[in-house]
Order: C-alpha cells, then sequence, then structure tokens
C-alpha cells in the first residue's frame, strides 16, 4: 500500500514538472489563469491538504484530544475530592454539634448535681445548726428557770425573814413559823404560775 502512495505521488510529481516547464516557456501574463498551470496548483493544494489533513489528523487532535482528556479527569478528581472534602465537613461540622451537645449535657447535669449536692448540705447545716440553737435556748431556759428559782427561794426566805421581824416587832402575835412559810409558799408558788 506504501509503495502504492509512492507510485501517485512520482507521476503527479513528473506530470506537474512536465506542465510547469511548458507554462516557463514563454507565455506572459498572471499564472493563475493560465490552464497549463492549472494540474500543478490542482497537485499542490491537494498535497498540502493531505500534508494538512495527516498533520492534524495524527499530530495536532490527539495532543489537543489528550489535553482536554486530562483536563475533564483532573475536572472529575478535583470535583470527586470536592465532594469527599465537603462530606468530611459535614461529618466534622456533626461530630462537633453532637461534642458540644454532649458537653452542653454533661455540663447541665454537673450544675444540677452540684446545685441539688449544695442544697442538701444546706439544709444539713441549717438542721444542725437548728439543733444547736435548739440545745442552747433549751440550756438558756433551763439557766433562767434555776436562775428564777434559786431568786424565787433567796425571795421566799427573804421573805420569811421579814415577815418574822415585820409580826414581831409590829405586834404583840406569836407568829407561827410552818403556818406562815406554808403561806409563803403557796404564794410563791402562784406567782410563779401566773407567768
Amino acid at each position: 500500500m506504501l509503495h502504492y502512495h509512492k507510485f501517485i505521488l512520482i507521476l503527479l510529481l513528473l506530470t506537474n514538472l512536465s506542465y510547469a516547464a511548458k507554462a516557463t516557456e514563454g507565455k506572459a501574463g498572471l499564472p493563475q489563469l493560465d490552464f497549463n498551470t492549472y494540474p500543478s496548483l490542482i497537485f499542490w493544494s491537494i498535497l498540502s491538504l493531505i500534508l494538512g489533513y495527516l498533520l492534524m489528523s495524527y499530530l495536532v487532535t490527539p495532543n489537543i484530544k489528550s489535553i482536554l482528556n486530562n483536563r475533564e479527569t483532573n475536572i472529575q478528581n478535583d470535583l470527586v475530592k470536592a465532594k469527599t472534602s465537603s462530606q468530611e465537613t459535614e461529618k466534622i461540622k456533626e461530630s462537633i454539634i453532637n461534642s458540644q451537645t454532649e458537653l452542653k449535657s454533661r455540663t447541665q447535669s454537673i450544675i444540677n448535681q452540684a446545685l441539688s449536692e449544695t442544697k442538701q448540705n444546706i439544709e444539713k447545716k441549717e438542721k444542725e445548726l437548728q439543733q444547736k440553737l435548739n440545745e442552747k435556748v433549751i440550756k438558756a431556759e433551763r439557766k433562767i428557770m434555776d436562775t428564777q428559782k434559786s431568786v424565787v427561794k433567796e425571795v421566799v426566805n427573804n421573805a420569811e425573814e421579814l415577815t418574822t421581824k415585820v409580826i414581831q416587832n409590829l405586834t404583840d402575835l406569836k407568829y407561827d413559823k410552818v403556818a406562815g412559810k406554808k403561806a409563803i409558799d403557796t404564794a410563791s408558788k402562784n406567782i410563779l404560775m401566773e407567768k
């Protein structure tokens, strides 16, 4: 097949050479209008078109096609990378939101636990203080009662002595100590009960 192409090319070349020789023999004028130059022009035009077609189809177009394919591959790879990056970003965002929610619930439970423990401690301290206060009040009341009893006893004893002295000094009556003591004890008990 290759020999066939070479043969056609040589044949066309020879025919063109003969027409070119005839054209140079002597006609003056524009070569584009000279019919003797048409076969040469047709030959070279066809040869240029075939050569341009072969160059375009075997050299330029495959390079353009490979460049476009590489570009399309790169674009697809970049889109896939962008999509995976977007998915990873969404996963990270969801994990951050979940961890924030978990931290909020933990902190809320810690705060609630601390509040309940503090409330229990305050109630316990209040009970202890109330109990201590009640004990001190009871001790103070006992002390007051003891002091009151001792004061009343002292007053009763003084009243007995004074009554005895007043009766003896002011009257000539004979004072009965037992009856006087009973009367003063009854009066002092009535006074204590009124309070």
